[in-house]
């Protein structure tokens, strides 16, 4: 499949961006790096050269990554012309984050400077993925070509593709079309790449050329949530009209089992999937006071529900009303993404201001926290402490266990469904208006502001 033109910028271009884009870095200075001894937490060594294979790592989505070539702990702050959808994802000492401004942006992790810059013919909110020297996103937007709910819709009106980029130096190697948005993240499962798109559609090629290996027809249009890679020879993904979950036979795309939800519970396309050993976990809004038409619009009430299903079998495990969650649905990003940390369920919200803690064997509501803005974005947590950030701009440190908070730091920008990592001692995160901020964990457990990070 031939190669799509890219443009790459040229070191003089760079040495531009760099002094017009408002990166602020100190001096590289190396520190000891002390890896976490939380036995909660699987560390992944990028300084072992690992491939970085789906979203959030799968499982739990919790992204705590160690290299110690780097500083403990890092500071800086890049800006850049679109908002972050995405999860960053490390390379070694590279940082690489999709941006909505159609870039694929690839970072020195230990000062923020830009290393090189790719570009796509959409916008990029998937998590980039990567092995064999070659980076994998997806490409669209966010807009309804066809809307015919509650029985279909096809999200992604312009184009839309699966891309993969050269690793060192931001080189197309190739592009799939697709009929659907690519927004969702791609898995490497094995020698295979999979993917599924907002036609309703999974696709499986070769990581190599993306040469067509199988498709499976799900009907239901996937938005944010990504491919699972569930470790047990099947892939599961959520899509919407129809609302439900899927199973997939990890060798052929052959279904195993589907699980409808109601057409008034929206966000399940929107949603990433957890997963542990024996379950699957996520979330969903349902309407309040009911249109006629049996679909879930933005602008209306809702409520929001956790669940857990049966990863063997697609049967319900439970499904709870998270108490004191309503609000009014959001345009776009209507869904938060769980997380499952040391034996706890956690969840934020896009309709409320809330982190929600559920017991994962039953549902039952461990604690709840109030901050200052809906929390759509992921969490991650290291020993025993949660950090986020919200739309009103706030970065958090919430102790796992109790929902004390530890402390908070306000910013200049806000964190909308961008979401963070832990890099060594230290948050890396992308904002919704174009910042991506490296900040030390510990200025925000003190409520720290940090000059030229939190703001310019």
């Amino acid at each position: 499949m031939p190669a799509t033109k890219t443009f790459l910028m040229s070191a003089a271009l760079v040495a531009w961006a760099l002094a017009g884009a408002g990166c602020s870095a100190p001096p590289r200075t190396q520190s000891p790096v002390v890896p976490t001894q939380d036995p909660a937490v699987a560390v992944f060594r990028s300084d072992q050269e690992r491939a970085w294979r789906q979203f959030r790592f799968g499982g739990g989505l919790n992204v705590v990554v160690v290299d110690t070539r780097l500083p403990a702990e890092l500071s800086w702050r890049y800006d850049t012309h679109g908002d972050y959808s995405s999860s960053p994802s490390v390379a070694g000492e590279t940082i690489l984050f999709a941006n909505n401004d159609h870039k694929l942006y690839a970072m020195d992790a230990a000062t923020g400077h830009l290393l090189w810059v790719a570009s796509a013919d959409s916008q990029l909110m998937s998590q980039p993925i990567y092995a064999g020297g070659s980076v994998f996103v997806g490409a669209g937007n966010s807009d309804a070509a066809i809307w015919a709910p509650p029985f279909y819709k096809l999200i992604g009106d312009k184009q839309n593709d699966l891309l993969a980029f050269d690793l060192a130096t931001g080189k197309q190697l190739w592009r799939m079309q697709l009929p659907g948005s690519g927004m969702p993240t791609p898995a490497l499962v094995g020698q295979t790449l999979v993917h599924a798109n907002g036609a309703g559609l999974v696709y499986a090629v070769a990581p190599k050329d993306g040469a067509y290996r199988w498709r499976s027809y799900l009907g239901s249009d996937a938005d944010m949530s990504q491919v699972l890679d569930g470790g047990d020879g099947r892939l599961y993904a959520a899509g919407g009209y129809p609302n439900a979950v899927f199973a997939l036979d990890a060798r052929n795309g052959a279904l195993l089992w589907r699980y409808f939800f109601g057409t008034y519970d929206g966000a399940l396309s929107d949603c990433p999937l957890a997963s542990d050993n024996n379950a699957l976990y996520g979330m969903y809004v349902r309407q309040l006071a009911p249109m006629q038409t049996p679909y879930v619009p933005f602008g209306r009430p809702a409520e929001q529900h956790v669940y857990s299903l049966d990863k063997r079998t697609g049967a319900l495990r439970w499904d709870r009303l998270l108490p004191r969650v309503s609000g009014i649905i959001p345009a776009y990003n209507e869904s938060a993404i769980p997380l499952l940390y040391a034996g706890t369920l956690y969840d934020g919200s896009a309709i409320a201001p809330v982190v929600s803690a559920l017991d994962p064997r039953t549902g039952a509501v461990k604690w709840q926290v109030h901050v200052n803005g809906a929390v759509k974005g992921g969490i991650a947590a290291r020993d025993g402490v949660l950090y986020f950030g919200d739309l009103a701009g706030y970065l958090w440190a919430v102790d796992a266990r109790t929902g004390l908070i530890v402390g908070n730091v306000k910013t200049d920008t806000t964190f909308n469904v961008g979401s963070p990592i832990v890099l060594n001692d230290s948050l890396v995160i992308g904002s919704h208006t174009g910042a991506t901020i490296a900040i030390p964990l510990r200025a925000i457990r003190h409520s720290q502001t940090v000059a030229g990070v939190t703001s310019q």
